[in-house]
């Protein structure tokens, strides 16, 4: 189970982000990149307790590296244990590389293995002896980068908590890191045990995060009784904690209420905890199969993501009336509210910039924003018309672009692909300053789309050599993303595979 933080204490378990630079011979330097160790406390019970393993899991490991004297063919991130000033790695992946110098590589890999094939650690090391005692222990995991013998690494602390306690207790673990043990099986365990123990480790990632008030408590069951119980002290006790460290209170009790609230957050840290606790919350309706009443029917699901949506319209609108949310998604409705978000949109637009558009499809909206003569109000309408077919499509309603229907031959359907294409092809010239722009077309033929995917690299790449003099010679999307790789500027990266991204895309709709 992957959750975020509930609420971002400074200094809090889970929070270490490492990634120190090691400079070694000349100016050469490799970086693991900016990492958070996940799960770095973790902890288990056991009737006697003993632990029979402790797991640890590094995911989306990212590194970086400059100055290299040779061009590298391979990089290897290793994931290591370091105790008693020894090191012992668990786990390690080698990934190609090219180029002297990389500002962003993925490794591409999970890293993964025991805490304990570090020969000066043992299961016993762990063991808490006594009944009800708490034994915790600190070990440090390192990620090591190795590129052509130039290293960097980064590190942080995993705290190790084993707990025995009376018979027929759960065992708990956490998203990155798991203590595994070994219990006899009792005959008399209810069948849903395997619910309960992980509905119980996400409460218990819920109680590392409270600081301020009362843990909520763990359960036994998953009866519906149990279940909603249990929602509701979720709520209750986020909500209270953030009362507590922010001073701003919030009356919550479904999911759909605590991300409405998350929007309108004031601080980024009371957001994450809002939503955290609806994922949470969501997460263990799942397991036990419960249905969390949200007040209405099936359709209210469709109505709160619509309203997110016209809330994160309403966040961008600063001079006008804020569009109104809707309690049903008939087609009445939804065209209302579709004409209204054009309205304050283009409102906003005119009181921000004195310009003044009249626009009531996405179709329109984006061919304003074409020819818009700044860039936030070319944002601002295809926002606006991405939104309005986001809101279409989950309401399941026909926006009228003003056609006439006739589709019995396709050819409105071509001429729809025809369009689209166009539109990326636009995206693309308003992007050349210093040579001509790529013609549009007029039809999808396979030689129409080829002479067209020819000329958007020729054109961007002489784009590119006239603002930096470097010169490129692509013609396929690999060649594109692979020549952006090694590009020594990020604006030059961008262009590539921004050309690379239109290619794809406009390839995918002439296959349709």
């Amino acid at each position: 189970m992957n959750r975020r933080k509930f609420i971002a204490s400074t200094g809090g378990i889970g929070t270490a982000a490492i990634g120190t630079t090691v400079v070694l011979s000349g100016s050469a330097a490799a970086e693991i990149r900016d990492y958070t160790f996940r799960g770095t406390s973790i902890s288990g019970e056991s009737d006697d307790g003993s632990v029979t393993d402790i797991r640890a899991k590094a995911v989306n490991v990212g590194f970086r590296y400059e100055g290299l004297d040779e061009e590298p063919e391979e990089a290897t991130v290793e994931l290591q244990v370091v105790h008693g000033g020894e090191t012992e790695t668990i786990d390690e992946a080698t990934t190609e590389v090219s180029g002297t110098s990389q500002s962003n590589v993925a490794l591409g890999k999970e890293l993964a293995g025991s805490v304990l094939d570090h020969d000066g650690l043992s299961a016993s090391d762990f063991k808490a002896e006594e009944d009800s005692s708490t034994t915790e222990k600190n070990v440090a995991l390192r990620l090591k980068l190795t590129v052509n013998g130039v290293n960097g690494s980064s590190e942080t602390d995993l705290n190790v908590v084993m707990r025995n306690t009376e018979a027929d207790a759960g065992v708990g673990g956490e998203a990155d890191g798991e203590v595994v043990t070994e219990e006899e099986d009792d005959p008399d365990d209810d069948p849903d045990d395997g619910p309960v123990e992980e509905i119980n480790a996400i409460i218990e990632d819920i109680n590392a995060q409270l600081e301020n008030v009362d843990p909520v408590s763990t359960i036994e069951d998953t009866s519906n009784e149990t279940i909603g119980a249990l929602i509701d002290e979720i709520f209750t006790q986020v909500t209270a904690e953030i009362e507590a460290q922010a001073g701003v209170e919030y009356d919550v009790s479904t999911p759909a209420e605590a991300r409405e609230a998350a929007e309108n957050a004031s601080l980024p840290p009371i957001a994450d905890a809002l939503n955290n606790a609806a994922d949470a919350v969501e997460e263990i309706a799942a397991l036990a199969d419960y249905t969390i009443d949200d007040g209405g029917d099936g359709g209210n699901d469709t109505v709160a993501e619509i309203n997110a949506i016209v809330e994160d319209i309403n966040a961008k609108l600063e001079n006008v009336d804020p569009v109104g949310t809707i309690e049903d998604t008939s087609d009445e409705t939804i065209g209302a509210l579709i004409d209204e978000i054009f309205t304050q949109v283009t409102a906003e637009i005119e009181a921000q910039a004195g310009v003044e558009y009249d626009v009531s499809t996405p179709a329109e909206a984006r061919e304003a924003a074409e020819d818009a003569s700044l860039p936030p109000i070319a944002d601002a309408l295809n926002n606006a018309a991405d939104a309005v077919e986001e809101i279409a499509a989950l309401a399941d309603y026909t926006i009228d672009d003003g056609s006439d229907g006739d589709g019995g031959d396709g050819e409105n359907d071509d001429s729809d692909t025809v369009a689209e294409i166009n539109a990326i092809v636009e995206d693309i010239n308003a992007k050349l300053e210093n040579v001509d722009p790529v013609g549009t077309i007029e039809n999808t033929d396979d030689g129409t789309i080829d002479d067209l995917v020819a000329e958007i690299f020729t054109q961007v790449t002489a784009e590119i050599e006239a603002q930096s003099g470097m010169e490129y010679d692509v013609s396929t999307v690999a060649e594109a993303r692979e020549a952006a790789e090694n590009a020594p500027l990020p604006p030059i990266a961008d262009a590539l595979n921004n050309a690379a991204d239109a290619v794809e895309d406009i390839r995918n709709l002439a296959s349709q």
